[in-house]
């Protein structure tokens, strides 16, 4: 009885430590955006997650996604197109499309509880950086990447996860090399003017070099070659985080109440 207890515990510890690494990207946009906010905007975003860390807002769409009941969610992390083509809005829901929704009845929050924002939050904490990963804006005959096979280190994966996680674990990114990416002051002034469907067209740019592979195997060279745009990414999806919370959170009377 003590030995399988053991085990169990062991293999719930060990899974909880590779799902645990799959955070680190939505925990460096969290953090990035949180160190761009005002302390009023600041305040009153503690105070509508309700006790929740930015942390664990930027993962709570991941982490209750085994809960069938928010089966709803699923087609909110991404947004794919046929290849050639640009993602435009459609009447599903989708990425952008709830992005978008989510800033629109933040902006207007009468009918709303303070669940209801809080869960809005969790939503843009965690969208907002899906949407800057480029494999989320995706080809829909593979799946953004899920069904392509790569090799990493002798050992199978999918494309979608290398970007995902993979590689920001392999190069050892953080959050320190990610607020090290230069911006001129034109280029930071951009970066706060919200336009969800143009982000979105951006990070899909990147799919070209994504699928740059002469060979399944990922070598140096093109980790090397994707190293600086995911860090880039990571650095605009936290930039744009805290312009959208700027302007939910800050600069609207109806959602300064909850720390007054």
């Amino acid at each position: 009885m003590i030995k399988q207890l053991l085990i169990t515990f062991l293999s719930l510890s060990i899974s909880l430590q590779v799902f645990a690494w799959g955070k680190t990207g939505h925990h460096i946009v969290a953090e990035i955006a949180f160190k761009k906010l005002d302390k009023r905007t600041r305040k009153n975003v503690l105070c509508y997650l309700q006790g929740m860390s930015i942390e664990d807002a930027a993962t709570w769409m991941d982490d209750v996604r085994k809960d069938p009941s928010y089966d709803f969610m699923k087609p909110f992390h991404y947004i794919n197109a046929t290849k050639g083509t640009d993602p435009e809005r459609t009447a599903n829901e989708n990425i952008v499309s709830v992005i978008e929704k989510t800033i629109n009845e933040l902006k207007n929050p009468q009918q709303l509880s303070k669940e209801d924002i809080k869960t809005r939050l969790c939503y843009l904490f965690h969208l907002v950086g899906d949407l800057h990963q480029p494999l989320h804006v995706g080809y829909e005959t593979d799946k953004g990447g899920n069904t392509v096979a790569v090799y990493l280190h002798g050992k199978k994966e999918n494309l979608h996860w290398l970007w995902d996680d993979l590689m920001i674990q392999d190069k050892k990114i953080g959050l320190k090399q990610c607020l090290r990416v230069k911006r001129t002051a034109t280029q930071r002034k951009k970066l706060t003017e919200i336009d969800v469907l143009q982000w979105a067209k951006e990070s899909r740019s990147y799919l070209p070099k994504v699928y740059a592979l002469s060979l399944p195997n990922i070598d140096e060279q093109y980790e090397a070659e994707a190293a600086p745009i995911i860090k880039s990414q990571l650095n605009i999806a936290g930039w744009r985080l805290a312009a959208i919370l700027k302007t939910c959170f800050g600069k609207n009377a109806a959602l300064n109440k909850c720390a007054s």
